[in-house]
């Protein structure tokens, strides 16, 4: 696809926000969609993802209606971050959830670079007409609504290997349609228990699932690991035989807790000590991913976005789930700070519970 020409250096793209040592996340609560937003000490940022469309946020049957559109809390995050721009946005594959909110966004909030994965992979069937109204919201039609808004912002196709710096956040690539960094990063390198006996990896999630961009986030010592709704067969081309990722400090569950993700080698490769779930009331929050992540021998601490109705037996305890199964759900966000020693702080806006976790020794 052809975008425009940069205009400006990257450098001059960040926008303002107040004075902090610590790295800032919001997982923002776009209602089982994707959403996560991270700004460095600097106030540079970027933002994962941008939701639903503005009619779209109760897309899933059972979810509940919202009055905000997904941009319309992403940007009421970003203000309350002290942003007045976003500096890099990455589209992590182009599914309704993710893709969907672009369009209210880019003409909500300034946004400076916009980051993907290159054309579309899941097409039509051949049969298919394009233009049938089922057809509006398919990814071959999302992803033609966005390479025509692309056209007039910087733009980045990324491959694995590459680097984005962040201020003093540094994204590593190490996943990108379909493709997987070559070589370890610096802490990966170990082998890999459980690589003879990988798991399924049903695909029905959709083409587009396993072309995810996926990056490591490193912000001093700690390092953050955001795959898009990336399927495990992506994630075990990452860890088998070779753990090419390393230790992860906070993971963004993939996929939304789906159990089409976050497979038990993986968990036991990356040994993540927080787990942040974007999951909606009825979307994602798959029983088998709390195990899997109840069963990690690093045990991780995790903290949901909402309630799983589908199976609220494997919920956390309240005070770790931001809306929780009731008329109360106010569509608050999971927030976090991370100090460069890897010490990391996770809040529940509902009630004020939050706990810190402090850093450890690789």
């Amino acid at each position: 696809m052809k975008y425009a020409a940069l205009a400006a250096p990257l450098f001059l793209l960040c926008g303002a926000a107040a004075p902090t040592n610590d790295l800032r996340i919001v997982m923002v609560d776009v209602e089982g969609g994707g959403a996560t937003l991270m700004v460095s000490p600097e106030g540079k940022s970027v933002l994962f993802d941008t939701g639903w469309p503005a009619a779209g946020q109760s897309a899933n049957p059972g979810d509940r209606p919202s009055p905000e559109s997904s941009a319309e809390r992403i940007v009421a995050a970003a203000k309350k971050l002290g942003l007045t721009k976003i500096d890099y946005l990455v589209i992590t594959h182009y599914h309704l959830d993710h893709v969907g909110g672009v369009s209210d966004l880019l003409g909500r909030f300034p946004v400076g670079t916009l980051i993907d994965h290159g054309d579309n992979q899941e097409l039509l069937p051949p049969d298919a007409d394009p233009n049938a109204p089922n057809m509006t919201n398919r990814p071959v039609n999302l992803f033609k609504r966005y390479e025509t808004l692309a056209q007039k912002y910087q733009h980045r196709v990324v491959k694995p290997g590459d680097r984005i710096d962040v201020g003093s956040l540094r994204l590593e690539v190490v996943a990108s349609g379909t493709a997987t960094i070559n070589a370890p990063l610096v802490a990966g390198g170990a082998a890999t228990p459980g690589c003879d006996t990988p798991p399924a990896t049903d695909q029905d999630g959709g083409v587009e699932n396993p072309n995810s961009v996926g990056v490591v986030a490193t912000f001093g010592k700690t390092r953050i690991l955001h795959m898009g709704d990336a399927t495990k067969n992506i994630e075990m081309a990452l860890v088998c035989p070779i753990n090419k990722i390393g230790p992860i400090d906070l993971l963004v569950v993939s996929h939304h807790g789906s159990g089409l993700s976050t497979s038990s080698q993986f968990l036991g490769a990356i040994t993540p000590r927080v787990a942040l779930m974007g999951n909606g009331p009825r979307k994602g929050g798959d029983k088998q991913v709390f195990e899997a992540l109840a069963a990690a021998s690093s045990k991780p601490v995790l903290w949901q976005q909402h309630a799983a109705t589908r199976s609220p037996e494997v919920d956390r305890p309240e005070s770790y789930v931001v809306n929780p199964n009731s008329p109360t759900d106010a569509g608050l966000s999971i927030e976090a700070t991370v100090n460069r020693d890897g010490t990391i702080k996770v809040t529940n806006p509902r009630n004020g519970f939050s706990e810190t976790y402090k850093a450890v020794s690789r």
